[in-house]
């Protein structure tokens, strides 16, 4: 599927994914706010955002069992190579088996016969050690071709420090910003971390890293905070050139965000 006029700047770099295999975009397109009813985006209408997307260079898409997105990226992936796009899901099931069940269901969803990385969702330090035995036990998916990577997502700085040596964790999705310290200490509910502080969360992913594992920022502009949202081109660049993060999901609802976003990533 071709957009005419929308190369605007330099595509995004092709980065590797830890040891997985995976080769993705290093800005990822996050699809939270595709399911989000009140901005009204059909699947058809998201499909087409997330195809221009991929025009523009961006193969990595990111959504959830309970984000209302993956109709959307079904309906993109009609428009691209399979083989060419990264695609992520995840799921809150805190067991092997409802984890699978899970999966099955969100390939149903997405038209797909496989996904390139499937997430433990928001896992919580409370939950560390089930996570450490579900996430080993997810190695059945892998062999079964219908996932090529598992990880976990996380706001705690103990889940990320535990994170680096967890069999079966392929890739880690952690909460991320590089912002003036006197900032994040204002926004507290707007960079939502479980448990530490943001220095303990960066040498967290720094040694996840390390480990081989890939590694993902999220919440690069916290939860909408005001200060992140306004001055988001520093808030992104200043996280893209961590090097221990390989690649930073960002949540977008158009083009036009999409553009300014690769921008950030380039300057």
């Amino acid at each position: 599927m071709t957009i005419r006029g929308q190369r605007t700047a330099l595509p995004p770099p092709l980065v590797e994914l830890g040891n997985s295999g995976l080769k993705l975009s290093k800005l990822g397109f996050g699809t939270y706010d595709f399911g989000v009813k009140s901005n009204h985006i059909t699947p058809e209408q998201g499909g087409q955002i997330l195809a221009g997307a991929f025009e523009l260079g961006i193969n990595f898409w990111d959504t959830s069992d309970d984000y209302g997105s993956q109709a959307h990226v079904a309906s993109a992936l009609r428009h691209v190579p399979r083989g060419e796009v990264v695609v992520s899901t995840k799921t809150s099931a805190r067991s092997a088996a409802a984890a699978a069940r899970s999966l099955d269901r969100s390939l149903k969803e997405l038209g797909t016969d496989y996904v390139d990385i499937f997430f433990l969702h928001y896992v919580e330090w409370g939950w560390v050690d089930g996570c450490r035995k579900v996430v080993k036990d997810l190695a059945d998916v892998k062999a079964s071709g219908r996932a090529r990577a598992t990880g976990l997502s996380t706001h705690s700085v103990k889940v990320a420090q535990e994170a680096s040596t967890m069999e079966g964790v392929d890739v880690v999705l952690a909460v991320c910003s590089n912002a003036k310290r006197a900032v994040l200490q204002a926004l507290p509910e707007n960079v939502p971390l479980e448990d530490g502080s943001m220095d303990e969360m960066l040498e967290a992913v720094h040694r996840i890293h390390r480990a081989g594992k890939g590694t993902v920022a999220m919440k690069v502009l916290g939860t909408g905070a005001p200060v992140l949202v306004k001055d988001y081109r520093s808030s992104i660049a200043s996280v893209s050139r961590l090097r221990f993060v390989d690649a930073l999901l960002v949540g977008m609802k158009d083009l036009e965000q999409v553009r300014k976003n690769i921008a950030a990533i380039a300057a």
